[in-house]
């Protein structure tokens, strides 16, 4: 059996708050097993206890979101089944991490644009359209502008690499 863990948020409870439920689905069956109100290692602790040996030795896989407390009670009660994150945060994540790169090179790019422009001062008036210290500072803009453009297409990835649409691959580790 693969089982996969779910802690979905429902609603707001409040301005500070919110309401969670732990919803266990059996992959091979694609059936909800389990699902109780909360989140946390004391909920998922309580779906362990209710197995039997026989049942817990069944559980090959265990597919979450890669919090510590799911890592504790896979370990505890299943040490030796797979331990996989979800495909949804694993896509978070490297949208995340590509696009603080991608935060930092616009920066870098932008830096440059600005002192390009300070190291080549237009002169009053319309310049002209061959004016090499315009080229350059064109050049210099349109580079940062082109990197800052760049997390449309973070966007487009993270619609093509949609999870809803990609739930039965499992990355593990």
């Amino acid at each position: 059996m693969i089982v996969w863990l779910i802690s979905a948020l429902t609603k707001p409870v409040t301005k500070k708050g919110h309401k969670y439920i732990t919803v266990i689905v059996n992959h091979d069956t694609n059936t909800v097993v389990w699902a109780s109100e909360d989140h946390g290692k004391s909920v998922l602790e309580k779906f362990y206890k209710q197995l039997t040996p026989e049942q817990l030795s069944s559980i090959k896989v265990v597919t979450g979101d890669g919090a510590k407390w799911i890592t504790e009670c896979v370990n505890e009660y299943t040490p030796d089944c797979a331990h996989c994150v979800d495909s949804f945060h694993v896509i978070e994540w490297a949208m995340t991490a590509l696009d603080e790169v991608r935060k930092d090179i616009w920066h870098d790019a932008y830096s440059e644009y600005k002192q390009v422009k300070k190291d080549n001062p237009c002169s009053k008036g319309r310049p002209k359209k061959d004016d090499p210290e315009l080229a350059i500072v064109k050049a210099a803009k349109a580079k940062a502008d082109e990197i800052k453009g760049s997390a449309y297409m973070i966007k487009v990835l993270c619609f093509l690499f949609d999870t809803k649409y990609h739930m039965h691959y499992i990355i593990s580790f």
